[in-house]
């Protein structure tokens, strides 16, 4: 009896171990189940990123996206070598080189499609000429078979919705950057400007070739060029002691004048800059109906103002005008550190009596940037005595004061 019973617990014991050999066994082939073979995680996940990366390569395979975005298509490589590394290690690492043209293929496939659909345009940029005369668009291709054959386009210009030049010129995809070969039309804007461009009235240019079209809206601040709103201001320099007349403490030795054109802002505050204006400035300050001071006509194009100066009785003769704002300072030949700018003295006035001057500024605009009309502002001033002497009753101070009429 003991000896069956030991050599039964024997034998009970030797079968548990070989129970849980088996049990291992059968775990470690469910474990090795799950990270390899064509229905693993690894191998989902692998062709997971597989789809996601050919979805971005076709949708980064376009011209205008690879011109703005240059780098842009690392990232579908990046997301092909991640889904490369799971789909291979799924597979036990074997069938590299066909797993390898596989993946070539399917990166490529977007660009090779692209090089094969002949006539597909893109127009890629819209830049100004250093003297705002024209815009030149940048056209890329899709393919060389397109570049090949091309030799004219049908380019149209839309304004608030409304067709306002077309034409047909020549044209070809004869030049080439780091991007790919393109090719270039110049538009003159004169030619077809109508107004100041804005959100609820773009200009939208389309050009069409062979069987591809492809549109672009033109940059508004390139084709604001109409003035209209004007403002005009005046300040009063002031002098003290010796500078004065009559023993006076405080008087008036001369006025700064500065004007504004451009957009209409809302209420009193100054125009918007137009820095690709084309226009000209007439500034004039008046004693009632006789003129004190007629500052020389500034022309201005393409943001540079230009005067007579008369040797520097006119400040310096020339100005930027309209990237930071539309103030055009009209300055005189003495500087003034209180007003950071150059004032006209008052003898250089035809006349300084005391009383309410206005100054006025009248913009004009040749067509077609507008249509010869006149746009103006005249702010009112008056120049007064202040103050009183205990002993001679004489007025102690002058002032130069923003008042809303002469009446």
């Amino acid at each position: 009896m003991s000896n069956g019973g030991l050599l039964q617990k024997a034998m009970d014991q030797q079968g548990d171990g070989e129970g849980e050999v088996t049990g291992a066994v059968v775990v470690a082939d469910v474990a090795s189940s799950d990270n390899s073979g064509f229905m693993s995680a690894p191998m989902k996940q692998g062709a997971g990123l597989a789809l996601v990366a050919l979805v971005l390569s076709w949708l980064l395979a376009s011209p205008k996206i690879q011109s703005d975005y240059a780098f842009a298509g690392l990232l579908p490589i990046l997301i092909f070598v991640g889904s490369f590394y799971l789909v291979w290690n799924a597979m036990g690492r074997k069938q590299t080189a066909v797993i390898a043209v596989a993946y070539i293929l399917l990166a490529a496939s977007p660009y090779v499609a692209m090089s094969l659909s002949s006539g597909e345009i893109t127009i890629t940029d819209a830049d100004l000429s250093d003297d705002s005369t024209q815009i030149t668009l940048k056209i890329r291709e899709s393919g060389a078979i397109f570049g090949s054959s091309v030799d004219s386009a049908d380019v149209t210009v839309t304004y608030d919705d409304s067709t306002v030049w077309e034409s047909t010129i020549p044209f070809a995809i004869n030049r080439e950057d780091g991007y790919g070969e393109y090719g270039i039309i110049s538009l003159t804007v004169s030619e077809w400007y109508q107004g100041n461009a804005a959100d609820d009235a773009p200009y939208i240019v389309t050009v069409d070739v062979d069987s591809s079209s492809d549109s672009m809206e033109l940059q508004s601040n390139h084709l604001q060029r109409t003035i209209d709103d004007v403002k005009s201001a005046t300040a009063g320099a002031m002098g003290t002691g010796g500078d004065c007349d009559s023993s006076k403490e405080t008087c008036v030795v001369g006025v700064a004048l500065k004007s504004w054109s451009g957009l209409d802002a809302m209420g009193d505050n100054p125009p918007g800059g137009l820095p690709h204006a084309d226009y000209t400035v007439q500034g004039t300050m008046f004693y009632g109906s006789t003129v004190a001071i007629s500052y020389p006509t500034v022309t201005v194009v393409n943001g540079v103002a230009e005067w007579d100066s008369n040797n520097g009785e006119y400040g310096g003769g020339s100005v930027f005008v309209g990237d930071d704002g539309s103030e055009l300072p009209m300055p005189g030949s003495v500087d003034s550190f209180e007003l950071n700018s150059k004032y006209i003295p008052i003898e250089d006035w035809t006349i300084g009596d005391y009383g309410c001057y206005h100054f006025t500024v009248e913009v004009t605009q040749s067509s077609p940037w507008a249509d010869d009309s006149t746009v103006s502002h005249t702010s009112y001033y008056e120049y007064t005595e202040e103050g009183e002497d205990f002993d001679t009753g004489e007025p102690t101070d002058e002032a130069w004061t923003s008042t809303t009429n002469c009446d």
